[in-house]
């Protein structure tokens, strides 16, 4: 069973931006099923060489910069002769925790891609074979995640 188009898109995408893995649009292609014309049409259409390189930036940093702009707010409300946040501070604060919980707790596709890339390299030296058998579990398990 194939991917749909925004699935197939969607993991191609993220094949794209892995650096780490170096793979040519006709690699990713095949690992998504779809034509090496249809990924360099995203690439161009969807400026993926730009996000890639945003994408510099850590899940640390991110979480770090939210931490400060939550510190920063709160202390604020603090210097104030009232200490209580306004409605749009308190919305703000609600969006920040929710954001950090979830950049702490939740295990995006990246970093399930991250961790079979590693294990995949892990496994490659010592046995070739089973590497090149566990290459098509792993996108299947990706697939899978992405529903």
């Amino acid at each position: 069973m194939g991917l749909k188009k925004t699935e197939a898109k969607e993991y191609a995408k993220m094949l794209y931006i892995d650096t780490s893995q170096k793979l040519t649009i006709k690699e990713i292609a095949d690992r998504v099923n779809v034509r090496p014309g249809t990924v360099g049409k995203w690439i161009k259409d969807e400026e993926w060489d730009k996000l890639r390189k945003s994408l510099m930036v850590t899940r640390q940093k991110l979480i770090a910069d939210l931490y400060d702009q939550l510190e920063w707010l709160n202390d604020d409300i603090k210097s104030r002769d009232i200490k209580v946040a306004e409605a749009k501070e308190s919305n703000t604060i609600a969006v920040i925790t929710t954001s950090i919980k979830r950049l702490e707790t939740e295990t995006s596709i990246a970093e399930v891609y991250e961790v079979a890339t590693s294990f995949l390299d892990f496994v490659k030296p010592m046995d070739f074979d089973l590497y090149k058998k566990l290459i098509p579990v792993f996108d299947a398990f990706i697939n899978a995640k992405l529903k």
